[in-house]
This record gives structure tokens, C-alpha cells and sequence, in this order.
């Protein structure tokens, strides 16, 4: 498997004939890409993706959501939980990469910023003991000279590159693979232009969201002439909604009409024509076990944590009570969430 996080990566940004918010398509080879995979729309054109649910909308908390079907729901400040490797993070949780491991898998993250920050570094190699390729990683290998830093570390299209390095590496064994990375070029405010970047639009961070959809582009088809590709699930998901409100504020879309991008390409699911993707109400929890299933995991009452298989057809817990209500719920201090997950001896 192959789950790409795309750092505030929306279906907003695809123009509103196939269900997006804007005038002019800024995915326009992700929409392509599309069609040959699995996308789920909350509405009933073509796309549209998860409502933010609390708990959920900043990258480790997108993160632990997409991998354990639960909200990060912490006393402090979301990205100062658990950053020394001696705190526990979320030590009663079984998370997909709990579940590679007890299966054998080789696991990897990729990132280009320091992985200790929001406590990314814990959740992963306490869950499923995943390597950690970092910035910090990437200058003791000598991937980047020691002083080297734009942005939270280095540029997407370094990331990319070591990408394809570390998958190579990972294929070339008798054993399967977990690979997952997260990007950055398009985190708040205004994105990370890089040098060379097309100028097609008149706003820094409509350049960078349509330079991200380029990249993405280009490591798929790079993916699809590889020989493990037919055999690999990819799934591309936005961590959570871009945090750069202004942006959207000028184009005068509303928060409530937001949505995380969402692709799953090839899924072995029996019958994926019958498979409901529009008019689907859920969230990025939703997402666990249905890469599960995207994996050919056959899952008791398609349902792990709050999150339900999209692939299934069954309702979520939102399609039974409606956001608003599940919303508000996620809200409350749960007695249960800190016994059980927070608080509790390890699974592992």
C-alpha cells in the first residue's frame, strides 16, 4: 500500500460543474487520474469529499483519524501532544499500521519537516514501529546539506524524488509494504512556491494547489510503470481542510461547503460499480477501515472505531444522525475516549 497524505488538499479546488467550488479546475489531472479509481462525493456530482468532523482538522489529528477511526481528543494543545518519544501517544489504540505489522509489512513515513513536531514521531513508531525518513533523516543521509531549510524542511519536489527512493527500496524485498507520505507545499498561508513553478493563476496559493495536482500527477504515472503497481493499493487523501481561511473567504466560498480530496486506485472490490460513492456524508475516520478493505480485508460489520467501510454501502455515523449532531457529540470531554485510548496500557 501507498497512502498519500496531501497536506489541506480539498475537492474545493475543483471547479464547480463536477462538484468542486471553483471557477476553474486546479486538479485537473487528479480529476483525470479519478477515473480510474474510487472517489467519494457528499454530494451527487462526481466530486466532493469528507466533512471536518472535531478532532480531526489538523494533520496528526487528520492523520489519526485516517489510521484508527478515532478524533485526537488531548488535554493540551493538539501539536504539543506526546513529542518526546517517552510519551505515550494514544497507547489503548489499534491503528492500521498496528494491524501491517502484526501482518508483516515493512512500514516507512515520509516527510519533509521534522516528524517530532505534533507528536508524529511517537504515534508512528508506537503504532506499528513505522521508520521515520524525515528532514531530520534526509541531512543524516546526506540527502540535503546540513543547513538546508525551506519551509518546514525541504520542497515537495525533493520529497517526491526520495519518494520513489524509498519505495524502490521497499519493493526490492520478499515482503509487503506500507508506504506513506505526507507533503507540505501546500500548508497555510500562501503555500510554498517553488522555483520554476507555472504561474497559471493570479494568486500565489492557487499555483501552488494546481503545481501540487502536477506532482501528484507525475509520481502516479511514475507508480504505474512500476512492476508492484497492479498489486499496490494507492490511496491519495488531504490530511484536513487548509487552515488559509482568507483564501477562501475571497473567492467567496463558505466554510460549510468545504471538503477534503479523496482517491483510492486500484482497490480489489468485487462489483465496485455497485459501490455507493455519491450522496455519502462521513469523515476522514472513515477512511480506516476502508483502506482496510481497499486491501481486500474482510471486516466485521464494516465498521472500526467510529469510522465505517465506505465500500460496504452501509451507513456511516453521520448518514444515521446527521453531522450536526455527531459534530457537537465529538465535542464533549468522553470519559470512555480517556480510559480506553488515552489512558490505557498498550495494545501493542
Amino acid at each position: 500500500m501507498i497512502y498519500i497524505y496531501v497536506e489541506s488538499l480539498e475537492s474545493t479546488s475543483i471547479d464547480k460543474q463536477n462538484g468542486g467550488q471553483m471557477a476553474a479546475n486546479l486538479l485537473p489531472k487528479l480529476t483525470e487520474l479519478s477515473k480510474a479509481g474510487i472517489h467519494f462525493s457528499d454530494t451527487s456530482k462526481e466530486f466532493g469529499g469528507a466533512h471536518q468532523f472535531n478532532g480531526t482538522g489538523w494533520t496528526i489529528a487528520g492523520m489519526v483519524a485516517q489510521t484508527s477511526g478515532l478524533p485526537l481528543k488531548v488535554p493540551v494543545q493538539g501539536n504539543d501532544y506526546a513529542n518526546s518519544k517517552d510519551d505515550k501517544f494514544l497507547p489503548g489504540a489499534t491503528t492500521l499500521n498496528d494491524i501491517l505489522a502484526d501482518e508483516g509489512y515493512q512500514q516507512t513515513i515520509l516527510m519533509g519537516s521534522d516528524a517530532t513536531f505534533g507528536g508524529r514521531r511517537s504515534y508512528f513508531t508506537q503504532h506499528g514501529n513505522v521508520n521515520i525518513d524525515d528532514y531530520l533523516q534526509a541531512k543524516k543521509d546526506k540527502r540535503i546539506p546540513e543547513d538546508y531549510k525551506v519551509w518546514w524542511g525541504y520542497e515537495d519536489s525533493k520529497l517526491f524524488n526520495y519518494a520513489k527512493e524509498d519505495i524502490t527500496n521497499l519493493a526490492s524485498k520478499n515482503q509487503p509494504f506500507n508506504f506513506t507520505m505526507l507533503t507540505a507545499n501546500t500548508h497555510h498561508i500562501g503555500g510554498f512556491p517553488e522555483k520554476g513553478m507555472p504561474q497559471k493563476y493570479d494568486n500565489q496559493y492557487s499555483n501552488v494547489i494546481s503545481f501540487t495536482d502536477t506532482q501528484l500527477a507525475e509520481f502516479i504515472t511514475w507508480l504505474q510503470q512500476q512492476s508492484f503497481y497492479d498489486n499496490t493499493t494507492v490511496i491519495i487523501h488531504g490530511d484536513h481542510l487548509s487552515m488559509d481561511a482568507n483564501y477562501y473567504k475571497k473567492l467567496g466560498i463558505k466554510d460549510s461547503k468545504r471538503r477534503t480530496f479523496n482517491l483510492i486506485l486500484n482497490a480489489p472490490v468485487e462489483d465496485a460499480i455497485e459501490i455507493k460513492t455519491k450522496n455519502r456524508l462521513y469523515g476522514t475516520y472513515d477512511l480506516f477501515p476502508t483502506t482496510l478493505a481497499a486491501l481486500g480485508v474482510k471486516i466485521k460489520g464494516d465498521q472500526l472505531g467510529l469510522g465505517t467501510n465506505l465500500l460496504s454501502n452501509k451507513k456511516t455515523i453521520a448518514e444515521k444522525y446527521g453531522f450536526s449532531h455527531v459534530n457537537d457529540e465529538l465535542a464533549q470531554s468522553s470519559k470512555f475516549y480517556n480510559d480506553t485510548f488515552m489512558y490505557a496500557k498498550s495494545n501493542n
